[in-house]
């Protein structure tokens, strides 16, 4: 049983390493918990080659059809084939002023992507933060076993049993978390490739 024990707790403390690690890179953040390298802020010029935009302007939310396009570029479960549909029928209505509202939702729509970008950031590494704690109990709780002097065959000993049962609950509950957030950590890739999509179709509206 120990043995087991041990080659799962051994499992769950390499998940918990630090992925650049293992790429032979010193981790900026070690409570970063997904495969993904981390990058906290995104430019708009990395995506969009076009015109300047404020992007500290609001001014998107005066005007109510912008405000609608911007919702639609900017709210994920809208397809985005959808959204790009919407800036080409925009920009067909818009006449003249087709090229400055365009530009006004594109810089709506990434002000909005990203504010979302950095709550799923700021909760993914809040996340990471709890899987290194319970990564450290898990080792401690092993250590504590391991260290223990072994037992007779035909005794028991109900706290050596109870210390098994405890580290075998925190390495379901490790492991649990762990899959259920490989989902989320795709998110951020996710939103700059929307972005990216969304500058490419105002780029060509215009």
């Amino acid at each position: 049983m120990r043995h087991r024990l041990r080659a799962i707790v051994l499992a769950a403390i390499v998940a918990a390493a630090p992925q650049a690690l293992a790429q032979g890179r010193v981790k900026a953040d070690p409570d970063w918990p997904c495969a993904q390298i981390k990058v906290p802020s995104l430019s708009l010029n990395s995506v969009w080659s076009g015109p300047d935009i404020d992007l500290k302007s609001e001014a998107w939310r005066d005007d109510s059809a912008v405000a609608e396009l911007v919702g639609k570029m900017a709210q994920r479960r809208v397809p985005i084939a959808e959204a790009e549909a919407a800036i080409a029928d925009f920009a067909a209505k818009a006449g003249p002023d087709a090229k400055a509202k365009l530009l006004l939702a594109l810089g709506g729509a990434f002000g909005e992507l990203t504010r979302q970008r950095a709550q799923i950031i700021d909760g993914l590494v809040r996340f990471g933060k709890k899987q290194s704690e319970m990564a450290d109990k898990i080792r401690a709780e092993n250590e504590a076993l391991q260290s223990a002097p072994a037992e007779a065959p035909d005794t028991a000993n109900p706290q050596s049993a109870s210390g098994q049962e405890r580290l075998q609950w925190d390495l379901r509950v490790f492991e649990d978390r762990r899959r259920s957030i490989s989902y989320v950590c795709e998110t951020p890739t996710l939103i700059e490739q929307r972005i990216g999509a969304l500058a490419r179709a105002v780029q060509g509206a215009m």
